[in-house]
């Protein structure tokens, strides 16, 4: 091989080139991956957000039918006024000296 400077000076500028050229391609690798995973980043937030909209919308259901089961435990309302009244009509019978 010949000791010639400019060959020297030729592969060097050529080692200097293919690490810009190789650096360039890395940071462009990594752009896209960050473009990917910030794209992720959003699907998922978003699918959070619907989660969380399903998940207040189900507690409302749930409210709803635990209301509607309290509801179906009390007795009706005509038999809670007839206890009343017979109660009531008792306690006045027993005053008055009828019973």
């Amino acid at each position: 091989m010949t000791d010639d400077p400019a060959v020297a000076q030729r592969l060097a500028r050529w080692v200097e080139r293919d690490a810009v050229v190789g650096l360039d391609a890395e940071l462009t690798q990594t752009r896209h991956q960050l473009a990917e995973r910030d794209a992720e980043v959003r699907d998922l937030r978003a699918r959070v957000e619907q989660l969380g909209n399903r998940l207040a919308q189900l507690e409302l259901e749930r409210n709803a039918l635990q209301h509607q089961v309290t509801a179906t435990q009390r007795p009706p309302i005509s038999r809670r006024v007839y206890r009343t009244t017979r109660t009531s009509a008792g306690r006045v019978l027993r005053a008055i000296g009828l019973r």
